[in-house]
């Protein structure tokens, strides 16, 4: 008699709905998943730690269904700025292709300058010059950085339902946690209109370590005097997500934003979204 799988006999018995269509199982890393076909919200992923983990096969299920997704209570929300909150990319991409311009060089493709945001100002410019450039590294540095802030709300806008999730979580702490420079990052979001949302906004030259270090969010933690466990990091990039777990709160990566996302994938975050709102299904 073939006994069926935990995974066949919650599907048999009707925990999982039929909705569920697409399984995919996760190479090496152990994950698998549920992609739900509700078009009208996008795919959804939660968290197997709030819902249902299949301890014998060494791997979680990440269920896509609003009614078995249990909302987490927490009192801090952290948020990345480039590719989280707003698409900074054609701005950041523009200036380093000024730079190049002006040394003669040839520019690069907007997204192969996406892929080293993320890291701080000086990781962006150092992979996007050679090598031999280095040191001209201040020159170049002051140059992309007038150049920068002349041009950085040219193309610059908001992620789509942004303003809706800042509202919704309007009594939770909410911070900033950027690698951007810190007058950078203030220029942006008082630019766009949402600096007000913030009860602290900090760069990477706020404190001494940049994430993927966990200080930035340590920093936060601290200011506010709140746990761990009741706190999140929401960002596009693997180093979000370690910064995240080095510290101790939940991770939550979005897919959307300037990051590769396989390495995003890699990075394991607790959750995983297509769209910003949807955290207000996980979180209260």
């Amino acid at each position: 008699m073939m006994v069926p799988s935990p995974l066949t006999a919650m599907m048999m018995s009707g925990q999982l709905s039929t909705s569920f269509w697409k399984y995919c199982w996760g190479k090496d890393i152990g994950r698998s998943g549920y992609f739900s076909n509700d078009k009208s919200n996008g795919p959804q992923i939660a968290s197997a730690r709030s819902l249902q983990k299949l301890t014998g096969l060494g791997f979680q299920v990440y269920l896509l269904s609003d009614g078995l997704a249990m909302k987490k209570e927490i009192e801090l929300i952290m948020f990345d700025l480039d590719g989280t909150l707003a698409d900074t990319g054609r701005d950041l991409a523009s200036a380093v292709n000024y730079v190049r311009g002006h040394l003669d060089l040839t520019p690069l493709d907007d997204r192969l300058v996406y892929s080293h945001v993320g890291r701080g100002v000086e990781h962006l410019l150092r992979s996007s010059l050679p090598e031999r450039l280095g040191k001209r590294f201040n020159e170049i540095m002051d140059l992309f950085l007038e150049r920068y802030e002349k041009h950085l709300l040219d193309a610059t806008v908001l992620y789509p339902h942004v303003t809706e999730t800042l509202d919704y979580f309007r009594d939770k702490r909410k911070a900033v946690v950027s690698n951007k420079l810190h007058h950078l990052t203030v220029s942006i979001l008082r630019g766009l209109g949402i600096e007000g949302c913030f009860d602290a906004i900090l760069g990477g030259d706020s404190v001494s370590q940049k994430k993927p270090n966990p200080e930035p969010l340590r920093e936060m933690l601290n200011s506010f005097g709140i746990q761990p466990a009741k706190a999140v990091i929401v960002g596009d990039g693997d180093a979000d997500i370690e910064a995240g777990k080095r510290a101790g709160v939940c991770t939550c990566g979005v897919t959307y934003g300037l990051g590769s996302k396989e390495e995003l994938i890699e990075a394991n975050p607790d959750l995983l979204l297509d769209d910003l709102y949807q955290l207000t299904r996980y979180f209260r």
